[in-house]
């Protein structure tokens, strides 16, 4: 099959998944309306599009790629979660209940200092007087549990606990443009949540002797010990991703508000960080031995920062360039960008609707089709500080869109301030991921590392909140919606489109003034 016809059924699919954000009715059992409009337009192109791109997909592949949309918006659909006959948000009451469940994952602490964590119910009861308690009703279902922050610290993933307090609905906002918390947790399937007052520790339990949770405690317990917070939190997150560790809301929040929030997710620049790391450290070794050494790598820290979507996208697209080394062959960026979003989407299309997937993916392609434009504008630079300008400024611009639809606030001074930060990261990022490698042989070298970088990260710390207190730091535009969304990346589209057939004319241009 031609280049073409399968770059344009690869961006049908995307198409069909993200359609399913307008509509998510269904017909005749299971068939996408949302979708139906995928394939009205495939068969649109097919007429209109061959007859003006003449060497582009033929009539026949865009009726395909129509057909390639509706079939993934009708299987993204189909893979929505919903709730099981014994969900436990079907026992929602307004009494007092009694909750039996095994710990998902290690808790954090909310906003209001209380701890919070998935559970996995597997039983409930209500509590009244002696005489009007319930039969516990075995359940299924995740639950998204608060608790008191002391008590909540002393759980790990696996345990069997028992919580007493009110079982509430989640509440979604669907009919509107923005997302709500309630749909976050729908979209984990998870259709109830639980105040809890009480944790009783069942008898008879003990952690196991391994855990990749417990390696990855190893490592924030070592990377702590002698920074301290939040300097310590901070070198983790930075390291796994903040999801993997509990960061202080107040350096959260200023990261995101100077634009460096990309520092605390596990994205494409640690998997790049960690790649380099392994290969340079196996460069006199055979090609294969080299890849054979990132894929295990890699395999370690998708495990430790705990399968989120942004590193899992890295992470297969760098399994695709490994393969490549190995193959001894070059590999094209953006077709690996797009094979990965693929592979990854068909395993879970709901993960197309992750707002740390869609940054990390788009930032990507910013990267990808911008910097090397950008990097032609900026020529009369030295090609250091070019680069620590042009990298921001693409991620900044193919981001902002969706920067405005999730968080209606843009940082006025992020482009600056990545240019500066970035070496700063870039050595706090890799002593970290030293420091990693040897708390989980010796945990006291990892920390002696660790505190190495002492400096440098309240220097990071000291940049972000000098920046946050500049006058007129971040700008707050309202009402940006998701179609708004959709005009401003086709704008883009058009532009790398029309700048790329720009580009071959006057390539072709010179190529027959040579020839003269």
């Amino acid at each position: 099959m031609a280049h073409w016809g399968v770059l344009v059924m690869s961006w049908a699919y995307l198409l069909g998944l993200l359609i399913t954000g307008t509509s998510e009715f269904t017909v005749m059992g299971g068939i996408s309306i949302a979708g139906c409009v995928v394939l009205f337009l495939g068969g649109l192109a097919g007429i209109v599009v061959p007859r003006f791109w003449r060497t582009g997909p033929t009539a026949k592949q865009w009726w395909i790629a129509g057909l390639v949309g509706l079939i993934g918006a009708s299987y993204c659909i189909a893979r929505l979660p919903q709730p099981a006959i014994n969900d436990i948000s079907r026992f929602v009451s307004p009494q007092e209940q009694q909750v039996l469940g095994k710990v998902i994952e290690m808790p954090q602490t909310t906003r209001q200092q209380k701890g919070k964590f998935f559970l996995e119910a597997q039983s409930v009861r209500g509590m009244g007087s002696e005489s009007t308690i319930d039969i516990p009703r075995n359940v299924s279902g995740k639950l998204y549990v608060t608790a008191p922050l002391s008590p909540s610290q002393k759980l790990y993933p696996g345990q069997l606990v028992e919580l007493t307090g009110e079982l509430y609905p989640v509440e979604s906002a669907r009919e509107t443009d923005k997302s709500s918390f309630g749909d976050y947790l729908a979209k984990q399937g998870c259709f109830a949540g639980f105040e809890a007052h009480g944790i009783a520790f069942l008898p008879g339990q003990s952690p196991p002797q391994w855990a990749l949770w417990k390696l990855r405690q190893r490592i924030v317990w070592a990377q702590d010990r002698w920074l301290g917070e939040p300097a310590g939190n901070l070198l983790s997150a930075m390291t796994l991703g903040r999801r993997a560790v509990d960061l202080p809301y107040e350096v959260r929040d200023s990261f995101i508000a100077a634009g460096l929030a990309h520092t605390l997710a596990a994205s494409g620049f640690h998997v790049s960080l960690i790649l380099g790391l392994v290969l340079a450290a196996l460069k006199s070794r055979m090609p294969q031995t080299q890849a054979l050494g990132g894929l295990i790598a890699l395999g370690v820290y998708v495990g430790l920062t705990g399968l989120q979507p942004s590193v899992v996208r890295a992470s297969v697209m760098g399994v695709g360039a490994l393969i490549g080394l190995a193959m001894q062959q070059t590999t094209k960026p953006l077709g690996t960008l797009l094979m990965a979003a693929n592979i990854i989407l068909l395993c879970n299309p709901q993960w197309v609707w992750d707002v740390g997937f869609q940054l990390s993916a788009v930032a990507t392609l910013g990267l990808i089709v911008t910097v090397p434009g950008l990097m032609k504008l900026l020529d009369w630079l030295p090609t250091n500080i070019a680069t620590l300008l042009a990298v921001p400024m693409a991620a900044c611009l193919w981001t902002m869109p969706l920067q405005l639809l999730y968080f209606e606030v843009l940082p006025s001074y992020s482009i600056v301030l990545n240019g500066l930060a970035t070496p700063l990261v870039v050595l706090i990022s890799l002593g970290g991921f030293v420091s990693a490698i040897a708390a989980m042989i010796v945990p006291v070298i990892g920390s002696a590392i660790a505190a190495n970088l002492y400096y440098p990260i309240h220097l990071l710390i000291w940049l972000v909140n000098r920046f946050n207190q500049l006058p007129g730091h971040s700008v707050e535009l309202t009402g940006f919606n998701a179609w708004h969304t959709v005009v401003s990346y086709g704008m883009y589209t058009a532009i790398c489109i029309w700048l790329w057939r720009r580009q071959k004319v006057d390539g072709a241009v010179d190529l027959a003034q040579i020839s003269r």
